[in-house]
């Protein structure tokens, strides 16, 4: 029997779940809600078996690096 810890996760769930981690350190807010939701996308995108392109995944960090600030 597999553990969940032998499956190999897939970069947008290791994405999504740190956005999650981040934005838990937030207060409530419109950053923390942000995140949140950018997680749930990108949850929604993995669970469609999609991939983002390589400019949709630059824009999100840019767009995360704007809410750290």
């Amino acid at each position: 029997m597999k553990r969940a810890s032998d499956i190999q996760t897939s970069p947008l769930r290791r994405q999504a779940a740190d956005a999650l981690r981040r934005a838990r350190k937030l207060p409530v807010g419109h950053a923390r809600n942000d995140l949140r939701q950018l997680a749930m996308g990108l949850l929604w995108l993995e669970k469609r078996n999609l991939q983002a392109t390589v400019q949709d995944k630059v824009n999100a960090i840019l767009a995360l690096t704007d809410v750290r600030s």
